[in-house]
């Protein structure tokens, strides 16, 4: 926990101060997707909850971006919905809309008020559920994941119908 707090810390501080570099390569999120599935699926199933990555139905090309900052975005959101869903699971899906990538990570959790969404990529901002449900966390995932999509230029937003309706997290990634 401590070791993933000054990582954080730091990025934040790099991403500041203007010397975050990215490292662009071209290739697949679906690869990045379905490598953290595979990762975190452990971690949903111990709490019986489901994992599933719904893939394209069409081949989507490869996209240039720094798959190790996404792949970060995509825990954090994903290891978010385990943590705030304690019934049913979460969804990943991945297509091309309007001439971008849209990723979709939805849960059956806890769901966001209108407040906590428009709070909710702020430094140290954390919801009502967080605070109860897991409260190791200092809310500064989901500003390091903001600045990582802006980075590719790109956009993350939330969505929820409001508390025990389950959430949405939308990453738009535009495709070069």
């Amino acid at each position: 926990r401590l070791i993933k707090l000054v990582n954080d810390l730091l990025s934040i501080s790099r991403i500041e101060a203007g010397r975050m570099e990215i490292k662009i390569e071209k290739l697949s999120l679906e690869d990045i997707i379905a490598n953290v599935v595979e990762e975190l699926k452990n971690i949903a199933k111990e709490k019986n909850l489901y994992l599933k990555f719904e893939k394209s139905k069409t081949l989507l090309p490869k996209i240039l971006i720094d798959g190790d900052k996404i792949r970060q975005v995509l825990l954090n959101l994903t290891d978010n919905a385990i943590k705030y869903t304690s019934d049913g699971g979460i969804t990943i899906k991945l297509k091309i809309e309007n001439l971008k990538f849209k990723i979709a990570v939805s849960d059956t959790g806890e769901g966001l008020t209108k407040e906590e969404i428009a709070k909710m990529f702020e430094s140290f901002s954390r919801g009502s559920a967080g605070m109860r449900l897991y409260t190791e966390g200092v809310g500064l995932g989901l500003y390091v994941a903001k600045k990582f999509v802006e980075m590719h230029q790109g956009r993350i937003w939330a969505e929820s119908s409001g508390r025990g309706k389950g959430s949405t997290f939308y990453i738009e990634l535009p495709i070069k």
